[in-house]
Order: structure tokens, then sequence, then C-alpha cells
């Protein structure tokens, strides 16, 4: 059966995306700065540019298939096997060739064992004795902060999907406009200590969703759109809210380009989704291949070998890890049906 192309440029957006993490993680992890895009980093960019396309896709797989069974299925089986697999890998295999201390000491350490917690979304850092030296010290696999609030996320709307909240969508947009208002206005991220990160990203994420229940409205007017969000960013930003800026601004730029349809480049998954590899790999390749080299490499020659190591690495994890657990969904959702029949 011949394989059924993406005819928009989402897997584009996704690929990229992920790279990002690895591209803007390697000044930090080296031990310079970190890229910036204006106030924000380069890193964090990457973080709402995700949440935002998040939003937009996981509102329409619900909206395709209303199941609650098959939407967890396919959110589990998206995130847990790939994740399973890095954690076991980092905390078995590379922590004990990497660790400072014994290997007998290295298993008998709680903080081995307290790294699989990872498994319940409850993210750790650190393994005894690895990349102490690092000039960004014990951390392991610090891209995976960000999936705890992913997957929260994921579950709200589907709790709102299921109370039947989302199909009004009057009470959708004031509900996402209420969320943007706390976090911009009373929570004011650009100056407070102490950030509310679920909420920042959770409000890209709901402008995503409305982005797609509204899409009807905004497809034939995307001249309008932009206008009035590029009046409205300019002004923001102009009275000094920057973030609040790139907020009304964003999402709609990275969903406008996603949903087109774009030569060459709508054919970026036409090999199998990568991204998820690359996220999840990429930090622990980059601080490897830091340790190894006592970090002498460039910053450029240091991301190269990065990008070369990671990028094969996360076409093993879709061919061998991810599109096979992808496959059993079928299998559970026939299952669930079956039993359903029987009850």
């Amino acid at each position: 059966m011949q394989k059924i192309v993406s005819l928009n440029n989402f897997d584009f957006l996704r690929l990229v995306t992920a790279y990002l993490v690895l591209f803007s993680h390697q000044f930090a992890l080296s031990g310079q700065p970190s890229l910036n895009l204006g106030d924000q980093s380069l890193d964090k960019v990457r973080v709402l540019i995700f949440f935002s396309i998040s939003g937009y896709l996981i509102s329409q797989s619900w909206d395709r298939d209303p199941s609650v069974w098959r939407f967890l299925a396919k959110r589990i089986l998206r995130i847990w096997p790939g994740l399973i697999v890095v954690t076991m890998v980092t905390a078995l295999l590379l922590g004990p060739i990497i660790s400072t201390i014994p290997a007998d000491q290295y298993f008998l350490n709680s903080k081995t064992w307290e790294f699989f917690h990872i498994l319940k979304l409850n993210i750790r850092y650190e393994l005894p004795g690895v990349f102490a030296a690092n000039p960004f010290p014990n951390a392991v696999n610090g891209s995976l902060w960000t999936l705890p609030i992913e997957f929260r996320w994921y579950i709200i709307l589907l709790a709102l999907n299921v109370v039947g909240l989302v199909r009004c969508r009057l009470l959708l947009l004031i509900g996402a406009i209420a969320l943007a208002i706390f976090v911009f206005a009373i929570h004011d991220p650009q100056h407070t200590a102490h950030r509310k990160y679920s909420l920042e990203f959770g409000a890209f994420f709901c402008y995503g969703v409305c982005l797609y229940y509204f899409r009807d409205f905004w497809t034939t007017r995307k001249e309008l759109v932009l206008l009035v969000l590029g009046v409205s960013g300019f002004t923001l930003f102009s009275v000094g809210q920057k973030y609040a800026a790139l907020f009304v601004v964003l999402p709609t730029l990275v969903i406008f380009f996603g949903t087109a349809s774009t030569p060459f480049i709508r054919r970026a998954g036409r090999f199998g989704d990568f991204s998820y590899g690359i996220y999840i790999y990429a930090f622990p390749v980059q601080q490897t291949v830091i340790w190894f080299t006592d970090n002498r490499l460039s910053i450029w020659s240091g991301l190269a070998v990065s990008t070369a190591i990671t990028i094969a690495l996360a076409i093993l994890s879709w061919h061998w890890v991810e599109r096979p657990a992808l496959r059993l969904k079928r299998h559970f959702i026939r299952l669930k049906k079956a039993t359903d029949t029987s009850v």
C-alpha cells in the first residue's frame, strides 16, 4: 500500500522545532551564553512554538476521532515507549560507563533508581557521578522538563471535550482569553521570579486549540487576521509588553505556516517522524560528546557531531521503538471494541 504523504507543513515544523532543542542547548551545555531572540531564549521560543502546534494538532486528533480510549491510547503510545527506552539507555548503559563512581556503588545509589521516576513524568535530572565535570554539570536529560506540562494539557483538553465545553466555541474563546489575561497581566512573567510555566505554555496551547476550532473563520481571512494581530503585537511591543506581543503573533504565524502546503517542505515526514527521537536523545548525546571530548570541540564542531549521532538514534528509535508501538494502538482499539461488545 502506498504511503500517504502529509499535504501540509506540520511534519517539517515538528522536525525544525525538535532540532531547535539540540541547537539551542549546544551553547549553554558548552558553557557559552544562550542564544536569545529579543527577551526570550531560543529554547523558550522553541517551546512556545511546540505548544502552539500541539494545541492545534491534538484538537484535530480529537475532532476526527472523539473517543476517550483512543485519544489516551494515541498519547500514551506516542510518549512512553520512546521515553522508557531512552531512560533505560541513559540510566543502565550510559550512566555506569560515564559515572565517576564504581559501577557497584552506582547501582546501589538511590539516585540511579529515582531517575526512573521520569516514567511517571516526575522528571529527575541527575545520575550519580554522571557529567559532574561538564560545563553544565550533572544534568542528564534536561529537555524532558516540558513533557509533564505537555501531557497535563492533553488531559485538560480531553476533560473539556468530554464535558462538552469545547463544543461551545464562545466559552472556549472566553476561557482562552481569560487564561491569557491572567498569564500576561496578572502573573506578568516578565517581572516575576516565580514563573508559572504550566500556565504560560498552556496559554500558547489554548491559542492553538482556538485556531483549530475557529479555522473556518481565519482560513478565508488570513490577510485581515495578520493585519489585526500585527498591529496588536506592535502596540504591545511598543509599550514594553514584548512577551505578550510574542504571544499575540507567534501561534498564528506558526499555524498559518503549518497548515500551508509548500512543495518539498510538505514531504519532510515521508521517511518517518523523527522529531520525538531528536527531542528525547539530543540532550544526553550532547552532554556525552562534551564529556568525551573534554569540551575541546568548538561550538559548531560539537553541534555537527551531536547532530549526526542524535539523528541516527532518532531514526533507530522511530523504526525500532516508536512506529512498532504506534501500531499497537490498532490492537488495543480492537480489544476495547471487543470488550464493549461482550458487555
